[in-house]
């Protein structure tokens, strides 16, 4: 089957295809066997330390960081203070943006989870920082959103197992968003995206390159591991998307047949979802 034609999952779904288990065992590890070894060294971890021993974790949260370390407690017990420490020193970025915002103010269409996941069942996230107009939703709202973005979306077990991919799209930006290209804004969303929310990362694309990008990037890549970097894709043009996911996946505008992408009605509900998001997190969806 070609590419544009493949299989595509959308992104809601209730239940895990067959298929994901055994990607599961295979990529993460996970076996009924590694799950009862595994997390019961977890808990004797978290409960001897002093800074999580008196949190009440979810299993599901467990899990959650257990897939991403591929089983390995030690690992993950370290995420998980990391996560503790976010929690506990950024408390502000755990709170809801007012829900009126998605009904009057623009600047929330700058993040939208796209209906269709990719063939290998990841969920491809836009960001559309052009349509972020800083004296309409302020830099803490929108440091709220992109946590809120990725950190509920994990609540799927098939976005844990398969992880994201992410178009950066830097139509429209300017010098007011260049602004905000300080070092320990970028340093503070790396932090929290790879210290901290237990994601797979598995492809990032830029198109519509512009000034802010490449300042951005500047920063940005002194960051990165190599093996990120290496899944960083610049694109000359926002089409050359279709030389890595299907037509059904993409918007009109970058060659894809979406003509309707963005899901005002699921942003407000991932955002309602995160305020107050707990120390021991929050359960899966299904």
């Amino acid at each position: 089957m070609e590419k544009n034609e493949a299989l595509c999952y959308p992104i809601q779904i209730d239940c895990l295809p067959d298929i994901f288990h055994q990607k599961a065992e295979t990529e993460l590890n996970e076996t009924p066997e590694s799950w009862r070894v595994e997390v019961k060294k977890l808990k004797e971890l978290l409960s001897d330390n002093k800074i999580t021993t008196a949190v009440v974790f979810e299993e599901d949260f467990l899990r959650l960081f257990l897939r991403y370390t591929k089983y390995n407690s030690s690992k993950t017990f370290q995420y998980m203070l990391n996560f503790i420490r976010l929690r506990r020193n950024y408390g502000n970025l755990f709170t809801s943006i007012p829900d009126e915002n998605f009904a009057i103010n623009p600047s929330t269409q700058m993040f939208s989870v796209l209906p269709y996941r990719s063939p290998d069942g990841c969920a491809i996230i836009l960001s559309e920082i052009g349509k972020w107009n800083p004296k309409e939703l302020s830099l803490e709202d929108f440091k709220k959103m992109a946590i809120f973005l990725f950190l509920q979306s994990l609540r799927c077990p098939m976005t844990q197992i398969t992880g994201f991919k992410i178009i950066h799209d830097f139509k429209d930006t300017s010098l007011k968003h260049l602004r905000y290209c300080a070092p320990q804004n970028f340093y503070l969303l790396y932090d929290i995206g790879m210290n901290c929310v237990p994601g797979r990362y598995k492809e990032i694309h830029c198109i519509n390159e512009s000034l802010f990008l490449k300042s951005a990037w500047s920063i940005i890549k002194q960051f990165l591991s190599t093996k990120m970097r290496n899944r960083v894709f610049f694109h000359s043009k926002p089409e050359d998307l279709l030389n890595h996911f299907p037509t059904s996946t993409l918007p009109a505008k970058y060659g894809g047949t979406l003509t309707d992408y963005h899901d005002k009605d699921l942003m407000r509900k991932l955002n309602k979802e995160h305020g107050d998001y707990p120390l021991g997190g929050l359960p899966n969806y299904f």
